[in-house]
């Protein structure tokens, strides 16, 4: 019960703040281009292996990073990413089983999302 409790604080309270970052960014005139579309992760949850799949608009170098809830650095990578479509594999190997948040790192943007291990 008391892990369903966090969850779902934890949800809640991520949910609350990419509303009010969006709402922070829409309120700039001065908004940096948007460089990544379609962040997904495929299959998620997984269980060995997933896909994080993104639309790039140009040739760029991306930090991809995956932290556990409490903030801790899990996984890093740097990717050079193609104009168009982009695929990283990311395989579980000794991470434990929950929620993580992935992050692409740009220059000019950082895209978060949520990753679960089963």
């Amino acid at each position: 019960m008391k892990k369903l409790l966090l969850i779902t604080f934890l949800l809640l309270f991520t949910y609350s703040f990419a509303q009010q970052k969006e709402k922070n960014i829409q309120a700039d005139d001065t908004k940096p281009p948007v460089t990544l579309s379609s962040i997904s992760a495929y299959p998620n949850p997984f269980s060995v292996n997933t896909s994080i799949n993104f639309n790039s608009t140009k040739v760029q170098h991306i930090e991809f990073t995956v932290k556990n809830l409490l903030g801790k650095t899990v996984y890093k990578e740097l990717i050079n990413s193609k104009s168009g479509y982009n695929t990283i594999q990311f395989n579980r190997n000794d991470l434990s089983k929950g929620m993580y948040i992935y992050t692409l790192q740009t220059e000019s943007e950082i895209v978060s999302k949520r990753l679960v291990i089963r």
